[in-house]
């Protein structure tokens, strides 16, 4: 439990897309986005980030006060190993390590673009897609935050399925994505030390980055393939009545 009687922990803004915290820098609120037909993503509901390891008793009151008591941790058991995340033991949140694939790292040489991998990621890592899914899904009032180390391609799969299930626009979804390369300017450097041993610089820096054209490559896979986010989450297992349910939870009444 979080208690410092010492520190003035701001109150949550309404509506606020991009979460101002003292040890991450990449938390955003899905809410407030226009789907198709002209409903919204509610606000407070589902938030995605980067990683959580550096996060004050203050960032965490915060994130608490927006109501959210379940975060899924996308990162490998290296990656949480190295870095554990800051509500892992907390009683107050129900704390979910599920591992994507992580494209920084993975040894595939005949892929070259993010593209590629989030592809890849949507072929080849079903199981935990389903897992994660049937998490967000769950009945519960309560917000959820996903996350990984960067906030952007695990991170930006999973956020992009609960979008295009809602039907928000491709462009949006890419603006969403997009949007992150402005957001981890503060740890690029970071990011850049973190090169694994014989991985092509030039390469790496492109899997660092987060051109549009990777996130709009995915979703014409995704609707080529699948028939969008509904018809895939149904192919790999989620229930008619989990996707009923995670769609009440996106969007506005």
């Amino acid at each position: 439990m979080i208690e410092d009687n010492n520190q003035f922990v701001p109150q949550p803004k309404q509506n606020e897309r991009i979460i101002s915290l003292e040890g991450a820098c990449n938390v955003r609120d899905l809410g407030g986005y226009s789907t198709k037909e002209g409903r919204a993503i509610q606000w407070g509901r589902f938030y995605r980030g980067d990683g959580q390891h550096k996060l004050t008793e203050r960032d965490q009151a915060q994130l608490l006060g927006r109501g959210i008591h379940t975060v899924i941790d996308l990162r490998h058991a290296q990656e949480v190993s190295v870095a554990k995340d800051a509500f892992a033991d907390s009683d107050n949140v129900a704390y979910h390590n599920v591992d994507l694939l992580n494209p920084a790292t993975t040894n595939q040489p005949q892929v070259n673009s993010l593209a590629d991998l989030y592809v890849s990621m949507l072929d080849n890592s079903q199981d935990a897609f389903l897992r994660i899914f049937e998490i967000l899904a769950s009945p519960s009032d309560e917000a959820v935050l996903f996350h990984c180390t960067a906030g952007k391609d695990r991170t930006g799969m999973v956020a992009a399925l609960l979008l295009d299930l809602a039907d928000v626009p491709h462009t949006t979804i890419i603006e969403d994505y997009a949007m992150t390369a402005e957001c981890l300017l503060p740890i690029m450097d970071e990011l850049r030390a973190g090169r694994p041993e014989g991985m092509p610089a030039d390469l790496y820096e492109r899997l660092l980055g987060c051109n549009p054209s990777n996130m709009e490559m995915m979703l014409q896979h995704l609707h080529a393939a699948y028939g969008g986010s509904e018809r895939y989450l149904a192919a790999i297992g989620l229930t008619e009545r989990q996707i009923i349910a995670l769609k009440q939870k996106l969007l506005e009444a």
